[in-house]
Order: C-alpha cells, then sequence, then structure tokens
C-alpha cells in the first residue's frame, strides 16, 4: 500500500467497486441513450461518469500498490483518448454536448498526462479537445500561463496568453515553481508551498477528490489524496522534489517512475 490512511482491507473491496462502476458506465456509454446520463449535477454531460471512474482507477491503483504501467493505463485511456471522444460524440455545446469541466480538473488531466509519460499524439488529442471549447467562459479567460507551460512541455504550438493564473490563491507557488524567470534554488520552495496548501484549496471548493475520505466504510469512494500537480510539476520542469519526498500528499514513487 502506498495510501496509509485506509487500512488494508479497504482497497480490494474499493477495487472492486470502482471496477463495477466502470463497467456499468461503459455500457451505458455505449448504449448512448437518448435521455442524457448525469454527471456532476449536469443534466447534459454524457460519457463523464466513465471519464471520472477511469481517473479515479488510476488514484485507487496506485493507492492500494499496484505496478505502474496498471496505474496509468485506465487514467490515460479517460485522458487522451475518452475525453476526445466524447467531445467528438456530442460536442460542446449544453444541453445535449458534454459539460465544460473545471480549471483544476483539465489541470490535473495534464498533470495525468506527464506522470503517465504521455506520447505527443495523446497529449495532442487531449488539448486539442479542450480547445474545442470556449475558454472564456465563466472567467476562465483563455489559457494562463500554466496551461500554456504544459503545452510548450509536449512540444505543442504556442498559444496567447490572455491571464495569468486562473485560480492564484491556490496555484500561484505551483506558477512560481515553474516560471523561467524564477532562478533554480526557488522551486523546491513554491512546489512545497504548494504542495503545502494544496489539500485545504481543494478540499474548500470540493475539487480533485479531495474530500472522500471521512468515511472509510463500505460505501467510500475515497481514492488517496494525491497531488498529481506537484509531482508532475517536479518531472517537466526538473525540480528537486527532496525536501517533500515524505509528503503525506506527494506521490514520490509515480513520480520517480515518470522520470525514467
Amino acid at each position: 500500500m502506498r495510501d496509509k490512511l485506509a487500512g488494508l482491507e479497504f482497497w480490494p473491496q474499493a477495487l472492486n467497486y470502482q471496477v463495477d462502476d466502470i463497467e456499468f458506465f461503459e455500457q451505458s456509454y455505449e448504449n448512448r441513450p437518448e435521455t442524457p446520463f448525469p454527471s456532476h449535477g449536469n443534466q447534459g454531460a454524457k460519457g463523464l461518469p466513465l471519464l471520472d471512474s477511469l481517473f479515479d482507477m488510476s488514484l485507487l491503483l496506485y493507492s492500494a500498490g499496484a505496478p505502474m504501467k496498471e496505474v496509468v493505463a485506465p487514467g490515460l485511456r479517460a485522458v487522451a483518448q475518452h475525453f476526445p471522444e466524447i467531445v467528438s460524440n456530442f460536442g460542446t455545446m449544453m444541453p445535449n454536448g458534454i459539460a465544460r469541466l473545471g480549471y483544476d480538473t483539465y489541470l490535473r488531466d495534464m498533470s495525468f498526462l506527464v506522470l503517465a509519460r504521455a506520447k505527443p499524439p495523446e497529449a495532442e488529442a487531449f488539448f486539442r479537445t479542450l480547445d474545442q471549447f470556449d475558454l472564456q467562459m465563466d472567467g476562465y479567460g483563455g489559457y494562463d500561463l500554466i496551461w500554456a507551460a504544459y503545452r510548450r512541455h509536449f512540444g505543442l504550438p504556442e498559444v496567447s496568453v490572455t491571464s495569468e493564473v486562473h485560480w492564484p490563491e491556490a496555484y500561484q507557488n505551483l506558477w512560481l515553481a515553474i516560471a523561467p524567470s524564477e532562478p533554480d534554488f526557488t522551486r523546491p520552495h513554491h512546489l512545497k508551498k504548494f504542495l503545502d496548501g494544496w489539500y485545504d484549496e481543494m478540499a474548500s471548493e470540493l475539487a480533485a477528490q479531495t474530500t472522500r475520505g471521512d468515511n472509510l466504510g463500505e460505501n467510500s469512494t475515497y481514492v488517496g489524496y494525491w497531488c498529481l500537480e506537484a509531482a508532475a510539476a517536479s518531472v517537466a520542469f526538473g525540480i528537486d522534489d527532496r525536501d517533500f519526498r515524505d509528503h503525506p500528499y506527494y506521490p514520490s514513487e509515480w513520480a520517480d517512475w515518470a522520470r525514467r
């Protein structure tokens, strides 16, 4: 086990439930019912339950101690294959298209691509799909500095940056850790500061699967509290993680695997 919060008996049960969910959502998605399948309270978000379940399966597998190739497979399928597919099938215009997701979700997907050692076509498929949404809506302001930095990491064409950091309360320290203008010796400090505040920011906004561990009974959907964003930044931008490798939210083994 890599997760120390849940007991040994929790993970087989949680993994079995997750397999059942994925099978159910796959069948529902393949049938493509005439009435939209709800997710995140949005009545038009067809295909998103499967997307969420596949991503969560990767986090569960990491928490439970599975080999890394098994860990990354379902999440990579979600981000690089299923996300582009559902947008292609249903479009982005509500109420019949899929919902535009939150900034934290998209950044988490970008981080996963790094940690899964995604190939350039897989990264391109994700960003090409993201660009189909109206990213100026609801205060997004298009690409911010962090999203643009991940595009560059994958060798994709430059885009216009129309805002600095979309959610500075949560992500300003992450940007300082990867900003080209920052000296290298300050990067680990900024990344550790981001990591220290990550859980409180995400839990306060009910984001990034960080509020599910309160009840670890048989109905819990807890998948582990892993800050993929910190690990991906360390890997993608060459930041020394020695000062925070033992942080309870830092997936150090995953970062090591991605570096290799």
